[in-house]
C-alpha cells in the first residue's frame, strides 16, 4: 500500500498547524511540530554485512511502501569508522571555514544582513546540509522561532521520494512535509541521489570492519606462542604439577619442570604474512574512501610529495568543496531567507547569500590586488580598512597637494592651456 494512500494526518491537523505557525504567539512560544510526533525507537547496532546492505537497499528503493530505517541505521553503524570521520571532517571544514555574506541587488555586501547569519543556529544548519551530500537527504523542522532552534528531523523516519515524514521508522502513518501547513517552519533538501555517496563506500566499510575483527582474534589467538611440553613421565599427579607450570609459564613466562621434560615454543604470529593479509586490505579500504569523500588519499595519509598534496588539496577546495557551497547557496537563497522573511528577518528584494571565493587568495595576494587597483581606480575606504583591518582615517596628504598646484600640476595645465589656445 501507498503510503501517502494511508496517512493518519487529516485536513483538520494540517489547518492546525497552519494556524499555529501563522499565529503571533508562536514567536514568544516553542512550537508543537512535526518532532514531537515522532515515536521514539532504538537503532539497530547489529553486525553489518553486504546481505543487510542489500536488503535496506531494497527497503529504500521499495516503490510502494519505501522504508530509509534500515539504511540509515546502517550508515550511522558504519559512522564510527575514525577514517571515515576525518574524512567527512576535512570535507565539511572546506566550506564551513569560508567566510560568506549578503549581498545586495548591486553586489554590494550588506553587513547588518550579514551579521543575521552569523550564528550558532546557521553554522549547524549548514552542516546539516553538507550531511545530505553523505547520507542524502536533510529536513530540519524550526521549534522555537524566539532563538531561532532548529531540529533535524530522523533520517531513519523520513521518506524523501514522497516527502513523508513518518511517525514510527518502520510503520506507515506520517505527516506530508511539503504541504503549505509547514512552509514557515520546514527546509528540506535532497541530494540528487537520495542514497547519499556513504552509500557507495558501504561495502568498502564492511570489509573494512570484518578484516579489523578478523585481524583482533588472530592476534587474541596467535599473538601468545602456543607452548607445549614432552616428557616420559606417566605418574598423574606429577603430570598435573607439569601442566600446572605450563599455564604459569604462558603468564610468568618461567618454569621448573622434571628431569626429562622438554617444552617446545610455537611462534604462529608471522605465520601467513598477517601485515600483508589484513593491513592491505585495511589500506585499499581507507584509499577508496578519501577518493570518494575528498578526491584524493594525501590529505589525511603520508604522501610522496608535498606536490602531489597540493594538488589533491586544490581539488578539493577549487572543485568538490565548491559544489558543496553552491548547494547551499542555493539553499539559503532559494528556502531559507523567503521564511526569514516571514518572521521578520528583514530582508530585501535582490539580497543573496554567496560565499566570498576572494578567501582561495592568501591575504599577501590579495593586498597586492588591491594596492595595484589603487593605482589606477577609486577604491572604498571602508571595504579596505574592513578587508584588511587596517584603522584607515582618511587620504594621506602628499606634498605639494595642501595648498598651491604640484610643479607636474602646473606643467599639466600649462599643456592643457596651449593646446586649447
Amino acid at each position: 500500500m501507498n503510503i501517502k494512500n494511508s496517512i493518519s494526518t487529516t485536513k483538520e491537523y494540517l489547518w492546525g498547524a497552519f494556524k499555529q505557525t501563522n499565529s503571533p504567539t508562536m514567536s514568544a512560544g516553542k512550537s508543537k511540530g512535526i518532532i514531537t510526533q515522532l515515536v521514539n525507537e532504538f537503532a539497530d547496532r547489529s553486525r553489518s554485512d553486504i546481505k543487510k546492505w542489500r536488503q535496506a537497499l531494497q527497503a529504500f528503493e521499495d516503490p510502494e511502501s519505501p522504508k530509509s530505517v534500515l539504511l540509515q541505521d546502517l550508515i550511522n553503524n558504519l559512522m564510527t569508522d575514525g577514517h571515515l570521520m576525518a574524512q567527512i571532517q576535512i570535507r565539511k571544514a572546506a566550506t564551513l571555514s569560508n567566510r560568506f555574506m549578503i549581498i545586495d541587488k548591486n553586489g554590494q555586501e550588506v553587513e547588518e544582513r550579514t551579521e543575521l547569519l552569523q550564528t550558532e543556529w546557521f553554522y549547524d544548519m549548514m552542516e546539516h546540509l553538507l550531511d545530505s551530500v553523505f547520507k542524502g537527504y536533510t529536513v530540519m523542522e524550526l521549534t522555537d522561532p524566539a532563538t531561532m532552534k532548529w531540529e533535524l528531523l530522523p533520517r531513519r523516519n523520513v521518506i524523501p521520494s514522497q516527502n513523508m515524514v513518518l511517525f514510527e521508522a518502520g510503520g506507515d502513518k506520517g505527516i506530508d512535509y511539503s504541504e503549505p501547513a509547514f512552509a514557515r517552519t520546514v527546509i528540506s533538501r535532497t541530494n540528487m541521489d537520495p542514497h547519499g555517496i556513504l552509500n557507495d563506500i558501504i561495502p568498502q566499510l564492511i570489509w573494512k570492519r570484518n578484516a579489523q575483527q578478523v585481524w583482533a582474534d588472530f592476534s587474541e589467538r596467535f599473538g601468545i606462542p602456543l607452548v607445549s611440553a614432552e616428557t616420559s613421565i606417566t605418574d598423574e599427579k606429577e603430570l598435573k604439577r607439569i601442566e600446572s607450570m605450563m599455564r604459569q609459564l604462558g603468564r610468568a613466562a618461567q618454569a621448573v619442570l622434571p628431569e626429562g621434560a622438554k617444552i617446545t615454543i610455537h611462534d604462529s604470529s608471522t605465520k601467513g604474512d598477517p601485515h600483508k593479509v589484513f593491513l592491505e586490505q585495511i589500506t585499499i579500504t581507507n584509499n577508496e574512501m578519501g577518493k570518494r569523500i575528498v578526491g584524493g588519499t594525501m590529505l589525511s595519509d603520508d604522501g610522496s610529495s608535498l606536490s602531489q598534496s597540493e594538488v589533491h588539496e586544490r581539488t578539493l577546495d577549487e572543485k568538490i568543496a565548491e559544489s558543496d557551497r553552491r548547494m547551499i547557496e542555493f539553499t539559503v537563497n532559494g528556502k531559507l531567507i523567503p521564511l526569514l522573511n516571514t518572521w521578520g528577518f528583514g530582508f530585501q528584494e535582490g539580497d543573496r547569500f554567496v560565499f566570498d571565493r576572494s578567501e582561495d587568495l592568501t591575504m599577501a595576494e590579495h593586498w597586492e590586488i588591491v594596492s595595484d587597483a589603487l593605482q589606477h581606480y577609486e577604491v572604498d575606504q571602508e571595504w579596505v580598512s574592513r578587508r584588511f583591518n587596517i584603522p584607515i582615517i582618511g587620504k594621506k596628504v602628499t606634498a605639494g597637494a595642501t595648498g598651491s598646484p604640484t610643479s607636474a600640476s602646473l606643467s599639466k595645465q600649462t599643456a592643457l592651456s596651449s593646446n586649447f589656445h
